[in-house]
C-alpha cells in the first residue's frame, strides 16, 4: 500500500527566539527577527523587555516562564533600578538559588521575598562590583545562558566561570553561537576555564528562527507508531543549532526511517528497532517524556540515564511520566539518576481504551507525549490540553491532520 505523506507546521524554536529577542533588547537599532515563535513564554518575554525598555513598572511577572524568569533575573540585577521578579504558583517553586546566590557574590542585591532561593525577589539594580561571577549550572545551564547574555551589557565586560558540569550543555552551545552572529565577541581561556565576554552591542539586521526540534519529538513518537503515513515536518534544518537534533539518530534506534533533507526532514515507520534503548540524556533532556513514551508504546525496554534535572521542570516529569505509563500498564521505575521501562507488549486501540484520561501534571511536555498516543487510540484524554500553548499553541490542531 502507497505511504500517505502528511505535513506538519512546527513552531520556530522557542530557545531560538528567547535568546534572540534578549540581544535585540540589547542592540541599539534593533534586530529583525522573522519566523519568531509565537509560544506563551516568548510572548511574555517580548512583553517584559518591552516593559523595561520603556521603563513603565518595575514589577515583572514571568508567568509561568522559567527561562523568561532566569534571562530577566540577570538582566534586571545589573539594571539599575528597584525591581519586583515573580511569576506564577508553579513558576515560584522553580529552583532559582544557584543564580541567586552566584548574582549576589558578584556584588548583586537580591532578596528572596518568599522562600530563599525561589521567586518572588526585590532587586537593587546596579553594575555589579565584580566582573567574574562563579555558577554551578548542573540543575539548569540557563543560569549561564542568562549570565552570557547579560555580561554583554556590562561596562567591562564580564567573565562566567562554570563551576562542574552543566546540563543541557548544547543550550549554552547555542547561546554562544547565537551571541557570534550577533557580533557579540567572547572566548574561552584561564584556569579554571572562564567564558571571558566583551562589552558588546549586538549587531545584526534580520535573523530567522528555524523550527524546534524539541517540538518535532512529539511527532516523531507519532510517526514510530503509525503505520501506512509519511510524516513531513518542514524547516529542520540539516545543520541546527539545537542539541534536540540528536532526534533522529535516536528514533533510527527505534525503527523509525529519517530522511533529512537540507530543509525538511520526512519520517516513516520502518522495522529494524532495537529490543532495548539505552540513552545519555544529559544533554537533552526535554526528549525524555516523547522517547519514553514511544519505548513504552512500542513495548522496547529502556535504560534512560541523565535524566535526574527533570524533577526540577514545570512538573516533576520523573514523576508524571511513571505515574501515566503505569495507569496504561507500564511500571517504570527511577533510580540513581537512570529511567527503567520494561518491554511489553506494543499498545494498541484495545488496550487503550477505556483508560482513564492521561494528567498532563500541567505540564506542557507531559501533555504532548502522552497526546501523541492518540494516533494509536483518538478516544485517549489528556486533562488541561491547553497547556501545550507554554511551547506549541497549534499541537492538537496538527496532531489532528494525523488521524483525519
Amino acid at each position: 500500500m502507497e505511504q500517505e505523506t502528511i505535513q506538519i507546521t512546527l513552531p520556530s524554536s522557542k530557545s531560538l527566539s528567547n535568546r534572540w529577542l534578549m540581544l535585540d533588547y540589547m542592540s541599539r537599532t534593533g534586530i529583525k527577527i522573522k519566523n519568531i515563535s509565537t509560544s506563551n513564554d516568548t510572548q511574555q518575554l517580548s512583553r517584559l523587555l518591552h516593559q523595561l525598555k520603556a521603563s513603565r513598572r518595575h514589577n515583572f511577572d514571568c508567568r509561568d516562564a522559567a527561562t523568561v524568569a532566569r534571562f530577566m533575573l540577570a538582566l534586571l540585577a545589573i539594571t539599575p533600578g528597584t525591581h519586583t521578579l515573580t511569576g506564577s504558583e508553579q513558576l515560584c517553586r522553580r529552583p532559582m538559588g544557584q543564580l541567586i546566590d552566584a548574582l549576589r557574590a558578584a556584588g548583586c542585591s537580591i532578596t528572596c521575598t518568599g522562600e530563599e532561593g525561589f521567586l518572588p525577589v526585590k532587586i537593587e539594580g546596579a553594575i555589579p562590583a565584580a566582573q567574574r561571577i562563579v555558577i554551578d549550572c548542573n540543575i539548569s545551564s540557563q543560569f549561564a545562558s542568562a549570565l552570557l547574555l547579560a555580561s554583554a551589557t556590562m561596562p567591562q565586560g564580564g567573565m562566567v566561570e562554570l563551576v562542574g558540569a552543566p546540563v543541557s550543555e548544547p543550550y549554552i552551545e547555542m547561546t554562544l553561537k547565537v551571541m557570534e552572529q550577533a557580533n557579540v565577541q567572547w572566548c574561552l581561556k584561564g584556569n579554571p576555564p572562564t567564558y571571558h565576554v566583551e562589552h558588546s552591542i549586538p549587531q545584526c539586521d534580520v535573523v530567522s528562527i528555524e523550527k524546534d526540534w524539541t517540538s518535532a519529538s512529539y511527532f516523531f513518537e507519532a510517526a514510530a507508531l503509525m503505520s501506512n503515513v509519511s510524516v513531513r515536518l518542514p524547516g529542520l534544518c540539516r545543520e541546527s543549532l539545537q542539541g534536540d537534533q540528536v532526534l533522529r539518530t535516536i528514533y533510527s534506534k527505534l525503527g523509525l526511517a529519517v530522511n533529512q533533507g537540507d530543509q525538511s526532514v520526512e519520517l516513516k515507520r520502518g522495522k529494524n528497532a532495537v529490543t532495548c534503548l539505552e540513552w545519555d540524556f544529559t544533554g537533552t533532556p526535554d526528549l525524555v517524556p516523547a522517547v519514553a513514551v514511544t519505548c513504552a508504546a512500542l513495548g522496547i525496554s529502556a535504560s534512560l540515564t541523565g535524566v535526574e534535572t527533570l524533577r526540577y521542570k514545570e512538573s516533576n516529569r520523573l514523576e508524571s511520566i511513571s505515574e501515566e505509563l503505569k495507569k496504561l500498564g507500564r511500571e517504570v521505575t527511577v533510580a540513581d539518576g537512570v529511567m527503567t521501562i520494561p518491554a511489553g507488549e506494543p499498545f494498541s486501540k484495545e488496550s487503550l481504551s477505556g483508560k482513564a484520561a492521561v494528567d498532563s501534571h500541567g505540564d506542557h511536555r507531559i501533555a504532548m507525549a502522552f497526546g501523541a498516543l492518540r494516533v494509536v487510540n483518538p478516544d485517549l484524554q489528556v486533562t488541561e490540553p491547553d497547556v501545550v500553548a507554554k511551547s506549541f499553541p497549534d499541537f492538537w490542531k496538527m496532531l489532528d491532520r494525523l488521524m483525519a
